[in-house]
Formats: structure tokens, sequence, C-alpha cells
């Protein structure tokens, strides 16, 4: 079933729950807020006679992260990398001089048409490196502003860019393998390794268009006729195995990157039938979004960390990758990428991912956990001002306290168990005792490694909204995530919203899209299936996690009912960006049992809303 006949099934069953539970005005209610929501969204592409058009993406505004000023030349995907991590400057062959005042650093890539075109044939060529290039990176000397060379075209362009990289400080390459090499060549060991990473304020899986991956499988990239006959092999593999997964409804397309210019550039029949186009980076970025499968081959294939970067952004778009093997991809993205080696094991990979979303989504979900981890270009920034010595704040995600309201001793034990496996996160715990004391709770947490812990004793007049702003205020995470006494929360629940927090730039993160045990059906159910990696107006309360200084700003309301609603109904008025990320590591129990809940749905209403559902309580949450 596409998105969008699932997204009218799903408004047809929940508009006719309300006209059955309200009548007329509740359901017109519920049209009023979906309209209010936006039934319109962005679309990434449309057809016009015959032909696909790919909007151009969006751009987010550039606030760098650091108060860092860097003189840069580099290609177009790598300005457009950096610039959300310091204060860029693109330095020019005869204004270098001028811009070189209040530089930090001066970064120069193995680049071909570096700054637009104005250092062509300066870095690499018959004639290079010019004297423009060595005037600048002898000025920066002088001035005592360090400089770097990346060269990103390793191991097959090593050579073609040494000269010009033998004139920095300091010299990084994408392939670990040449270190050595460089170490020889150069005479010294300021050599490191800095691999491809992510933009992740721009490749990430921020969905803006309702119709999630309608297309089917993609290829992008180049047909080498006169060398790589290993890549060509790979292609054959892959190739051959998407023309016969393809389907009417979900075609192979093929994007050429040199279509229509020379011939040992064009592809062969019978992929020269499946060629639909040429696309630039901006397009390409709405294309990532567009299908359900990308395929890619490597010109690289034992290096453990050289790969090309469209697969990593690919992932972290969320679009999945089938692969010929690497060592790299392994590396960088675990088990978050297929990788295959026989036709057979190719086209059986393709055909399952194109037909089942579910494993779709939990596959680059796994692979954007280790991007998110280590791989972003603020981590490639960190590596650069750690070897070079210059004073800065690590990447790191916010502290985080976890929030936990209840009148229920005999939940302790479950919200200990839940906090204490949360991994990769610098976290305490404040609990608020609403009506009973628990004196031996600090103990019991420290059994299980939680070592900050705070207990906050609450009176029976209190209101949950008053227990959750006390625990707010004795707070000193950066972020305030909140937790429920009787949901489930896997170890990576925590960190992974914190990483959404950082990618999306939201000031409140939490889950729309989630998994709901029905206790009293023996039933776990997916609800709210399209509502997952957008930016909207709500999060489920049991997930809210926002900014601390936002919780002291707008205070939950003193109510024991409806506290996280009208918060985030408040929050949005303010102007505060709330994002609902990905479904997983996360359960909300629905006991049966009215009383154990402090809000009023029905089974009923999370039944007419399931995508998916399977029997018993922890079927296939986890990711």
């Amino acid at each position: 079933m596409n998105d969008r006949l699932q997204e009218v099934l799903d408004t047809a069953r929940r508009a006719a729950w309300h006209l059955r539970k309200g009548g007329p005005k509740q359901a017109a209610a519920f049209f009023k807020k979906r309209r209010r929501r936006g039934w319109r969204p962005e679309l990434l592409f449309h057809e016009r006679e015959g032909q696909r058009q790919f909007a151009r993406w969006k751009w987010p505004v550039a606030n760098p992260r650091r108060p860092l000023k860097v003189g840069i030349i580099a290609d177009p995907f790598t300005l457009a990398s950096f610039r959300y991590e310091w204060q860029q400057v693109e330095l020019a062959p005869r204004d270098w001089a001028e811009q070189l005042d209040g530089l930090d650093l001066v970064f120069v890539e193995s680049a071909w048409n570096g700054n637009g075109g104005a250092w062509q044939y300066h870095i690499t060529g018959t004639s290079a490196p010019r004297s423009a290039v060595v005037a600048l990176l002898e000025g920066a000397r002088e001035r005592g502003i360090p400089t770097v060379f990346w060269n990103k075209e390793d191991p097959t362009h090593f050579e073609d860019f040494l000269d010009t990289a033998g004139l920095c400080d300091w010299v990084f390459t994408t392939d670990v393998e040449c270190v050595p090499a460089y170490r020889e060549r150069l005479g010294h060991d300021r050599v490191g390794v800095l691999p491809f990473a992510v933009p992740d304020r721009v490749t990430n899986p921020v969905r803006v268009s309702r119709e999630h991956q309608p297309l089917g499988i993609a290829f992008a990239g180049t047909w080498f006729a006169h060398k790589y006959p290993e890549r060509r092999k790979q292609m054959k593999l892959l190739f051959d195995a998407a023309i016969v997964a393809q389907t009417p409804e979900n075609h192979f397309d093929i994007y050429s990157r040199f279509l229509g210019q020379d011939d040992k550039y064009q592809f062969p029949e019978p992929y020269a039938s499946h060629v639909v186009g040429s696309l630039d980076y901006d397009r390409m970025l709405s294309a990532y979004r567009s299908y359900k499968v990308f395929l890619n081959v490597n010109t690289v294939t034992s290096s453990p960390t050289m790969m090309a970067r469209r697969v990593l952004e690919l992932v972290a778009c969320g679009t999945p990758v089938v692969s010929t093997p690497a060592p790299s991809l392994s590396q960088f993205l675990g088990d978050g990428i297929v990788q295959v080696s026989e036709p057979a094991e190719a086209e059986a990979a393709v055909r399952e991912l194109v037909a089942d979303a579910f494993a779709r989504v939990r596959l680059v979900h796994r692979g954007q956990r280790e991007l998110w981890k280590a791989h972003t270009y603020s981590h490639r920034v960190d590596t650069v001002l750690d070897a070079l010595g210059i004073d800065h704040e690590p990447t790191r995600l916010p502290t985080v306290s976890a929030i936990v309201s209840t009148k229920r001793p005999h939940q302790l034990d479950h919200v200990l168990e839940q906090v204490a496996r949360q991994r990769d996160v610098d976290l305490e715990l404040l609990v608020a005792t609403h009506d009973f004391d628990a004196p031996d709770l600090v103990d019991r947490a420290r059994a299980l490694g939680l070592e900050r812990v705070t207990v906050v004793p609450m009176g029976p007049e209190a209101f949950l909204g008053d227990c959750l702003n006390a625990l707010v205020e004795r707070a000193s995470g950066e972020v305030c995530a909140k937790i429920d006494d009787d949901d489930w929360y896997g170890s990576d629940y925590l960190a992974d919203l914190l990483r959404a927090m950082r990618f999306s730039d939201a000031h409140v993160v939490g889950k729309h899209c989630r998994f709901v045990h029905l206790a009293a059906h023996d039933l776990t159910v997916l609800v709210q299936e399209m509502n997952e990696h957008r930016y909207t107006d709500f999060v489920a309360g049991p997930t809210l996690t926002a900014r601390r200084d936002v919780l002291q700003r707008i205070p939950f309301l003193s109510v024991n009912r409806g506290e996280d609603s009208t918060f985030l109904k408040r929050a949005i008025e303010d102007g505060v960006r709330i994002y609902a990320a990905d479904r997983f590591n996360f359960v909300q129990e629905r006991s049966g049992r009215p009383e154990d809940h402090t809000w009023t749905q029905e089974d009923e209403v999370f039944l007419s809303s399931a995508a998916n559902s399977s029997s018993g309580s922890l079927a296939t949450p986890w990711a």
C-alpha cells in the first residue's frame, strides 16, 4: 500500500471514530485540525509531459556551530558541508592577502575547480602548485595561521595533489592506507585521516513531503568504459538485479553524471534505456529522499576508510543502500547497509527493500545511529582542531535529566530498569514520589549503576504539572526527558532523541509515530506511521524531551491531565520548534485500566490508526 492511500485510509478511520463519538461537530474539529497541520506539504518532484522534474533542495540557513573563522579552497560539496561548522571565507587568488586577516585556519582541499573555478589548475595540473597558492600558504605561515590540506581523492589521485599537500602544515587523507606514503614522501608525521562524513543539517531524515519514497530503485554516477573494469563488473551485478526486481510501480532509474558528453562515459544497453537524466547536487538531494532503494558500487574496494560520500548522505537522508562489499561500509555504517556479492543475493535484497517499508526504516535507522555518533562534519572538525592543538569544545550530546513523576511505588523498579539501560548519554535521574516515600530508592538505583539520582517527595495536594515543574527546577541537564512509569524505553532511546534534536535543530523532540501495547488485546500496534521524522505540533507525552530552558520558560500547568499537550500548544505559540523523531526503542503501555493513565483515549483510537500489529508486547520496536 502506498503512502498516499495509507494516509487517506488512516484519515477516514479517524474521522469515522470522531463522528461516532462526538457527532458532526467533533468530526469538523478533527478536519480543521488536520488542515491546520498542513495537508499540502512540499513536493520533491513533479511529472510534466512524461519528464520528472526534481525540486532544488532548500538549504537551511548556515548558522555556524563554532566561533571559528576559516579560509577555504574547496569544491562545492565540501564548501556546502563545512559552512554549518565554521565561519567560512572563500579565498580568492587575487584577494587572499586581505582575506587572511582574522583567520584561525586555512583549509585547502584537493579541488579541481576550487571556489567556483577560481582556483582551477592552481592546485593540480602541469603548472601546479601555482604562485598564488604558494604565496597564500606562505602568507598564512608568516602570520601564524595553521594550514591544512585534505586529499579527498586518495588513493587514485595521490600523486596529482602531493606537491600542493607538501606546502601545508598538516595533511589529511580520506584513505588511511595512504598515511605511510605521505609520511615517507613529505618527510614528517603531521599526517592524519579525515574520511568523508555527512552535513547533518542538510542530509538528515527530516521529511518535507507527505508522500515518502514514492519512487523505486536508483543509481547515480558514471560509467567508465575505458577504466575501472572491476567497477563495471559491480555495476552489472547490481543493475541486472535491479532490472529483474523492478515492478511497474517501482522502476529502476539511472542518473548519469556525464549524460550527453564523451562516449566513454555513456551507459551501454541494456542500461542506457534506464537512464532518465542528470541531476545537479541540489536536485540530487531531493532525489535521495524520493527512492526506496539506491545502488552503490565502489571504485576503491580495499580501504577501511575511503568510500563514496553519496553512500553516507543517502543513509543519513533515510534511503536504504544496496552495495557491493567494501570494508569501509561496515566500518562506518555497521549493519545499516546491505552488501551483496552474488546476483541472487542482490536481487533478493532489492526486492525486499522495495516491498517492505518497515525493513527500510529499520535498516537506515541503524546506519544513521552510526553516522550521528562519529561521522558528521562536526566530528571531522574535531579531528582537525585536535591535530592542530587548537582549543575547542568537542562535539557531544547535551547532558540530559530523566524526570519521572509517579504515584505508584510498585512501578519504581520498572522505572529504574528503563533509565539504567540507557547508553551513550550523560544522564541523571530525578523522581517525584507523589504521596509516598521511597527511602531506599537511591540505593536501588545505584545497584543498577545509576549514580546521580535525586528523589523529590511531593504531597497529595500537588498536581502532576507541579511535580514535573519541581523536577525541572532541580535538574542540571541541558535537556529534560519526561519518562512515564509504565512504558518501555530501549537502550538507545535517549541518545537517539538527543541526536534528532541536534540534526533537526528543534527545541522539543519526541515520538508521534510509535508502538503501543494494548494489554487488553495482547497486541502491539504501530500508530501514526505517517508522522515520523517531521516537524509537528504533537509528540506523545511519555516521550516529551525538551531543552531545560524551554521548560523553565514555559512551565507545565497545575493540572493532572493534559499537562503535556497544553505545554506543546503553548510552546508552538511561543515559536518553539517541535520534531517528531523515529518510531524505535519505545513502547507505550496501555493496560486496559483507565485509572492507570492520565490520558483518556480508548484502545479503539489506537486500533483505528494502526498501520501494523503483532501479538505480544515487545515484538518489533527495537532497532
